[in-house]
């Protein structure tokens, strides 16, 4: 099935079970599965403008809320399964100890920023709750962060789409593909400051030791 298709899907989903829907979807997604959150929490707020059941001061809070326990459902899910994900990174992209040891690093001095800006990048908000949980951030911090992540971005996502109802069809495949090409750049930009810092910090333990 293609993406649009599946998008279809969980657009129909949204029409017939409302709030729902809504709120399983966004659940889903912040919980690692492949499912289109900005695109039905878009589509939401561009139906409740059209005089539909749904309405934008319960979609927006549910939305927040939905967001909020998945996200933390996959940091708790990283944080218990953190050594078999460990293992497995190691394993699949070949990184070392110091390598996982830098990412620890990483986390507990940049991570809440991090988190917070992860929200509104599309990839980067599923896997961001795991790999928190995975490297010891935290639950309090994670947990701040992300709900202030999460009630920005359901907020101007669903604020947006409100507002563009009149434009949805064309300014929605807008949307998606500048989120595809954001996604890409900061991905690059953070594998390269990635890279960057763990060199540093591989420098500063030989010195200590």
């Amino acid at each position: 099935m293609s993406a649009d298709g599946f998008d279809q899907i969980v657009r129909s989903w949204i029409v017939h079970w409302g709030y729902l829907a809504i709120a399983a979807n966004l659940l889903g997604e912040d919980m690692g599965l492949p499912l289109p959150g900005e695109s039905a929490l878009l589509f939401s707020s561009f139906i409740a403008n059209k005089g539909t059941s749904l309405e934008l001061y319960y979609i927006i809070p549910i939305g927040i809320a939905a967001c909020t326990i998945g996200d933390n459902i996959g940091f708790l899910l990283g944080r218990k399964y953190g050594k078999a994900l460990t293992r497995f990174v190691k394993k699949v992209f070949r990184q070392s100890d110091e390598d996982v040891a830098a990412a620890k690093d990483l986390i507990l001095h940049h991570g809440k920023r991090s988190i917070f800006w992860a929200r509104f990048v599309f990839g980067f908000r599923t896997v961001a709750g795991p790999f928190a949980g995975m490297l010891g951030m935290e639950w309090r911090d994670f947990l701040l962060y992300n709900l202030l992540g999460a009630t920005a971005w359901v907020t101007v996502i669903s604020i947006f789409g409100y507002l563009i109802s009149n434009e949805f069809t064309s300014l929605m495949g807008y949307a998606e593909k500048a989120s595809w090409i954001v996604a890409g750049v900061l991905f690059t930009l953070a594998y390269l400051a990635w890279r960057r810092y763990k060199k540093h910090f591989k420098q500063q333990q030989r010195r200590a030791a």
